[in-house]
């Protein structure tokens, strides 16, 4: 029942240096800081591939006279032309589709108030659905009917269990553990303190931190092509949860683990993919014993779906709406309401830009609470190799402005 196949890449990139926040110890000559370690890169190719390639070795697939082909198409002919060949390479890396040719596509339908133009490629109905389909189905929709009786089970202690549970399994365990930890490794902690912060994204229901983490690496090394697990492209719904819902299309895309392998290699990590409905029964089960049924609504159900709901809203709100600061080449957008609720993910063209850092938003009104989190522990001495990207990094991206 692993929920969530997200998607938010080990990070080592260009030829430029990243920053490193040094810990409280090594300050004070207790200790030697880790150095952040940046890959080389070519200025040819965007960011998302340089960073991703980190974690999947890749060939573009496409000589240098194809790709500036592949560049003018939009996403529903790069769509028909890479899903002629099956199974897909999901190692080939192509370059972004061309937004303004997606826009002259027949039929195409407008994001309300962007800029994407979208073609359903699959939709919910009208489709076969499997097992995998009707078992996600069914569960994300009891989890929203059960959350509804939440209005009738109010207490002001329900309403701190789900403040207390968003952020646990939320900031630390999604946007902390699964996202910049485990993810695109912008920080290094101590294996205590990392399996703990990724049993807290277990918490989360938005499935095992294996198969999140190597789903949310195909979405940086393929940003908004069609093999990128959930592009706008293919609709606002797909993007924000119908990928889910479409274990076909999304097995596809992001079945093969090896750019998890660094997860793989370590048990803790393979016992929880191995058990991982075992954890998600357990939960509901001692929220129930706990606090009895208002508990298991407001500590579990509207929890639930409340941060399922932000994360999704990163993946579809955030390459809609907003602003692009840096040239990514994507559709990832700074969205401000997203930062708040997704505890600073919501700076997604920041993100997107330099994906091994551990900062989102970079100026002082972007609230990021995930990056204060992090900071603390920085100064604390608990966690080290944090990575930033320098001034001269920015300036190289920066969209200039007539």
């Amino acid at each position: 029942m692993a929920l969530l196949q997200q998607s938010f890449t080990g990070s080592r990139l260009g030829r430029c240096q990243a920053q490193t926040v040094r810990p409280l110890g090594s300050r004070l000559g207790l200790s030697r800081p880790r150095l952040s370690v940046v890959a080389a890169s070519t200025p040819e190719r965007d960011v998302s591939t340089r960073v991703a390639e980190a974690a999947v070795p890749i060939s573009t697939g496409a000589n240098d006279i194809d790709a500036d082909r592949w560049a003018a198409m939009s996403y529903n002919q790069q769509y028909d032309e890479l899903m002629k060949s099956k199974p897909l390479n999901t190692k080939k890396v192509v370059p972004k589709p061309s937004k303004e040719a997606q826009g002259q596509i027949p039929g195409a339908g407008k994001v309300i108030l962007s800029d994407v133009y979208t073609v359903p490629r699959r939709t919910l109905f009208g489709r076969e659905l499997n097992a995998k389909d009707i078992t996600f189905i069914s569960f994300i929709g009891g989890m929203h009917l059960l959350a509804l009786a939440a209005p009738f089970t109010f207490s002001w202690d329900m309403v701190a269990l789900f403040l207390g549970s968003y952020f646990v399994t939320g900031c630390l365990g999604i946007t902390l553990s699964y996202h910049r930890m485990l993810s695109h490794k912008s920080f290094t902690a101590p294996k205590w303190l990392e399996y703990t912060l990724a049993y807290c994204g277990v918490l989360a229901v938005e499935g095992d931190p294996l198969e999140w983490t190597s789903s949310h690496r195909y979405h940086h090394l393929h940003t908004d092509t069609p093999l990128d697990p959930h592009s706008p492209y293919e609709g606002f719904f797909h993007s924000h949860m119908g990928w889910l819902l479409d274990n076909v299309a999304t097995m596809e895309r992001v079945s093969n683990r090896t750019n998890a392998d660094d997860l793989e290699s370590q048990w803790y990590y393979r016992w929880l993919r191995d058990t991982y409905v075992w954890h998600v029964a357990a939960q509901l089960g001692l929220l129930f014993l706990a606090g009895g049924f208002p508990a298991l609504v407001w500590g579990g159900a509207l929890r639930m779906c409340w941060v399922w709901h932000i994360t999704w809203f990163v993946n579809s709100a955030s390459h809609c709406w907003g602003y692009q600061i840096y040239n990514t080449g994507d559709l990832s957008r700074n969205n401000w309401w997203v930062g708040i609720l997704a505890f600073g993910e919501g700076w997604h063209n920041n993100h997107h830009a330099f994906e091994f850092s551990a900062r989102h938003g970079f100026e002082w009104w972007q609230v990021d609470m995930t990056w204060y989190i992090i900071w603390s522990l920085n100064k604390l001495g608990l966690i080290s190799n944090v990575k930033l990207p320098t001034e001269r990094q920015k300036a190289r991206l920066l969209i200039k402005k007539d």
